[in-house]
């Protein structure tokens, strides 16, 4: 079984290697969808839900990359094999 898992997302500053590096990172808000038999619905079913969540992301007053995000609100949809969404990445990235 597949579901769809809602995130609210945010870039956090990795380190200043190179100039300075980002990542992504996602807290679970709760909120599923399935579940699914087939993992290509539940792929249809997401990219559905975040054309939503782009559409509403447009109407914010700081976009994603903005130094000011944190002002926002920013979500994304995703596939999992698992009942329960976790947050993500579960570690910390590290500069190599």
């Amino acid at each position: 079984m597949y579901y769809c898992h809602k995130f609210e997302v945010a870039l956090q500053y990795g380190g200043p290697e190179e100039g300075g590096w980002y990542f992504n990172s996602g807290e679970p808000t709760g909120q599923r969808i399935g579940p699914f038999a087939y993992e290509d619905d539940a792929f249809e079913k997401c990219r559905e839900l975040n054309d939503i969540e782009h559409k509403r992301s447009e109407e914010q007053q700081y976009g994603y990359t903005s130094v000011l995000a944190h002002r926002s609100e920013h979500f994304e949809w995703d596939v999992s094999d698992e009942e329960k969404a976790k947050p993500f990445p579960e570690y910390r990235p590290h500069y190599e």
